[in-house]
């Protein structure tokens, strides 16, 4: 059954007054910080850091308010959190090869706190991972010459669609990872990438229980650029963790993407194929496999798209990706975090509108398990956002899972405001 809006009547002037609040706050932050000189800053997954030359310095800040909203059947509240996120990134040029960064993050609680964190034992409310507090998200320096590049320090690591390895950025803690990476050309068509972690820092933060994992983490992946417009991966991933070993898992799979254009019509379509086995301390034995085909067609302002996505199931584990970032996939409710015994097969429908400066989207899922006949739920997701210009933006953001035979009925609500110069 499809929810409304959970803003129950007894909280709605607290919700309004929240919201007026914080807009007006976040509106007040440009103003602040109009005198600096600075560079835009990335809200999402880590690009390759272009070298800075000896002396050069990129400082960058980022403010992202989050109002959020859920109303989850079988919990006694409904949950509302009000959240900024405050990030300075501080890039530093040492040599001509070396250059190092560091990045804070400061998570604050505005107003509303009626949700659960994870770790706070407001367990009559639905999660919300976004516990405030302060983090040092990312310290590292790097060398970068003639096609090499290699990284050592507190990073994110963000791999291809970041199915299986990503960080999260949709959380305003970001997970990020204490790891070495290396990048190299091994050819004008192969790519190499080799990152290994030995403690994941997850988006609970450092104050709960499951806010680090130590581990010990592999991750290959072999780039091959077939032409201009096709892409093979294959990706060797390798992951132990000490506070969760039933997550040890050994994923081998292969990834191929192709697009092109045909007058007005631009099209891409994507395929991947992977199994996975247990791994380290993991007690369950099991083999599972994965796979992954989507495609999507543009014509001017329009785009339509259409995918099915498996993650098998073998010896009652399903297959695992505990290092994605998870809110891209299986629909935005976030019901799916934990692969189900029985695995999951996921139909989904997606069409969009995109303007310059909005951009209005709509996805629909049929979600079931992959073994046996059960119906999981459906859900909606709608997003639309608003480009007032570059450093300046709104998204609008909802889901409706509609549960049939897992979990609970759940209907959640974005407001976010980003600022960043």
């Amino acid at each position: 059954m499809m929810a409304s809006i959970p803003v129950p009547t007894a909280r709605k002037n607290k919700f309004m007054l929240c919201m007026n609040l914080q807009v007006a706050a976040l509106a007040l932050l440009p103003l602040s910080l109009a005198a600096q000189t600075t560079q835009p800053a990335s809200t999402t997954a880590p690009a390759k850091t272009a070298p800075l030359k000896a002396g050069q310095q990129s400082v960058n800040w980022l403010f992202r308010y989050r109002l959020e909203s859920v109303d989850q059947d079988g919990l006694a509240e409904n949950a509302l959190a009000s959240t900024l996120l405050s990030r300075l990134t501080v890039l530093q040029g040492i040599t001509e090869q070396f250059s190092a960064g560091v990045e804070f993050d400061y998570v604050a609680e505005l107003g509303d706190t009626s949700y659960n964190n994870s770790f706070n034992g407001k367990t009559q409310y639905p999660l919300i991972a976004d516990p405030a507090g302060s983090d040092l998200n990312q310290v590292f320096v790097q060398y970068q010459h003639q096609g090499h590049q290699l990284k050592i320090g507190r990073q994110k690591l963000a791999l291809g669609n970041e199915r299986f390895v990503g960080s999260v950025g949709w959380r305003q803690n970001e997970q990020t990872f204490d790891a070495i990476r290396y990048q190299t050309q091994l050819s004008s068509a192969v790519k190499l990438d080799y990152s290994f972690s030995n403690r994941v820092n997850r988006v609970f933060g450092s104050k709960s229980p499951q806010g680090d994992w130590r581990s010990n983490i592999h991750l290959l992946d072999l780039n091959y650029a077939i032409s201009a417009t096709q892409q093979l991966k294959a990706y060797a991933y390798d992951m132990d963790f000490r506070e969760a070993p039933l997550q040890s898992n050994r994923t081998l799979g292969l990834d191929y993407q192709q697009s092109g254009q045909t007058g007005a019509l631009s099209w891409q379509w994507a395929a991947a194929i992977a199994t996975q086995q247990e791994a380290a301390d993991n007690p369950k034995s099991y083999r599972a496999s994965y796979q992954n085909i989507e495609g999507q067609i543009s014509y001017q302002s329009y785009v339509f798209g259409a995918g099915y996505e498996k993650l098998g199931s073998d010896n009652g584990v399903g297959f695992t990706t505990p290092l994605a970032t998870l809110h891209k996939f299986q629909g935005f409710a976030d019901k799916f975090l934990n692969t189900p015994a029985n695995g999951v097969k996921d139909l989904q429908l997606k069409a969009g509108y995109v303007q310059p400066k909005w951009d209005l989207q709509l996805q629909y899922h049929w979600l079931d398990a992959a073994i046996g006949n059960m119906d999981y739920g459906n859900e909606l997701n709608a997003t639309l956002q608003y480009k007032f210009n570059p450093q300046y933006g709104l998204l609008v953001k909802a889901a409706q899972y509609d549960a049939k035979h897992y979990l609970t009925d759940t209907s959640k609500y974005w407001i976010q405001l980003l600022a960043k110069f």
